[in-house]
């Protein structure tokens, strides 16, 4: 086992104070703290300053403390693997010492607000100024996960203490604690990096260790409705009225690939006719970005029977509740990998439960983008479900590699029909 002492060895008035870091008989590694102290007031045995005054008392506790973070630093070291020797311990030391004083700013959760306030005038893609209420909303979020964090770990944390060890600790803290789902864990912590490195460009500290830190995302079941569960859902016949509204918007979310709340508040002024063409069009409320989808004939002969209206609008939460019904009665009760929402604990549950359980709103655009895909063009997909890249759609529907390996086997197979049938010019000479 390791053992760290605070060692002299001058005998003039002013001797250095050195810190001996001992792990074993071969790595033994010694230097220099910045501190000095006359040798008659240096005790060897206890290796510490005698407390004959108040000078000395605090110059104890400084380097007491000196010691522990030298050991905390240590063992985080030792965990990730990271080589002990005398460069390392110098850096620990001139790292301790020199740090510069912490502020107010510095301060983990005062810098993570000051994030948010700034958030509306940050500069996203393509020069747009501000995000959006469920970007500023996750933020928020965070950060009160943070402070009951440090409330658990009674501690207050700076920015510079965003290291692998508090990544470890935040995150055995939101399995353990909050019980979040692994995705959730994963993504909390990417976001904490990102206000992290944005206090660095603002000329905060930050720890060395800040770009080892990595958030993560882990393989889960991607829950859609088929083309046959869609069938299987309009061919099903409701005596609530409510549930036919709501299968109507569900039919519709399916084949117009929009978030719930873009689906539910379409009105007859969103049906634009272009260049003789009916478009649904529509402002994305996360995105901000302007759509315009093609009306399929599944959502015409909808409006057709609502005399070219959209169903009674309704909240999410209803839609929700409705669709679980929906799908039950008709018929959606294959087993299937997912998670259900604990309604006591606010949590999901992962396990194999009947598909209709684990239906929710947000199924709509997911079936859409699942179903069309191979069928359309990635691109034109893309266009309509507002992923910011090919990889985060990819990612989305949850296609494989295997996936990948069969579209494209499907295209060179119409690709070799299309050669087949491609007429082929003959020279045909004139007869004598």
């Amino acid at each position: 086992m390791a053992t760290i002492k605070c060692i002299i060895q001058s005998k003039n008035d002013n001797a250095n104070i050195y810190l001996r870091l001992s792990i074993d008989r071969n790595n033994v590694f010694k230097r220099k703290t910045n501190y000095i102290i006359n040798p008659k007031d240096w005790n060897d045995t206890k290796g510490q300053p005698f407390l004959r005054d108040e000078a000395l008392k605090k110059l104890k506790t400084d380097l007491d403390n000196l010691c522990t973070k030298i050991e905390e630093n240590y063992n985080n070291s030792i965990s990730q693997g990271i080589e002990i020797n005398g460069i390392w311990l110098q850096e620990q030391i001139d790292e301790i010492l020199n740090k510069k004083e912490k502020t107010d700013r510095d301060r983990l959760t005062n810098y993570f607000q000051y994030y948010i306030d700034c958030l509306p005038n940050k500069v996203i893609s393509k020069g747009k100024r501000g995000v959006s209420h469920a970007t500023e909303k996750k933020y928020k979020t965070i950060l009160n996960k943070i402070k009951a964090f440090e409330k658990y770990k009674k501690k207050e944390y700076y920015i510079k203490d965003v290291d692998m060890q508090f990544r470890n600790d935040l995150i055995k803290y939101f399995n353990e604690v909050e019980k979040l789902a692994a995705n959730s864990t994963g993504r909390y912590i990417k976001f904490v990096k990102t206000v992290c490195n944005q206090a660095h460009l603002d000329g905060i500290e930050v720890n060395k260790q800040l770009s080892q830190i990595k958030g993560y995302t882990e393989k889960v079941d991607k829950i859609f409705l088929s083309f046959d569960e869609l069938a299987k859902i309009e061919e099903a016949a409701f005596t609530r009225g409510a549930l036919e509204n709501a299968k109507d918007w569900l039919i519709i979310g399916c084949y117009i690939g929009q978030r719930v709340s873009d689906l539910l508040i379409l009105t007859k002024q969103n049906i634009n006719i272009r260049n003789g063409l009916e478009l649904i069009e529509l402002t994305q409320q996360k995105t901000g970005k302007k759509v315009a989808i093609p009306i399929h004939p599944k959502v015409k002969e909808i409006l057709n029977k609502r005399n070219s209206e959209f169903p009674t609008a309704l909240s999410a939460q209803k839609f929700n509740d409705h669709l679980k019904d929906i799908a039950k009665l008709a018929g959606i009760t294959q087993k299937v990998q997912g998670g259900l929402m604990d309604k006591e604990t606010k949590r999901k549950i992962y396990g194999t439960f009947e598909k209709w359980k684990l239906v929710s709103s947000h199924i709509c655009r997911r079936s859409f983008a699942s179903n069309f895909y191979g069928e359309i063009p990635t691109a034109l997909l893309i266009n309509i479900t507002a992923h910011s890249t090919e990889k985060q759609f990819l990612d989305y529907i949850g296609k494989t590699p295997t996936d990948y390996a069969i579209q494209l086997a499907d295209y060179w197979s119409k690709e070799a029909i299309k050669a087949k049938k491609k007429p082929v010019l003959r020279v045909v000479k004139k007869a004598n």
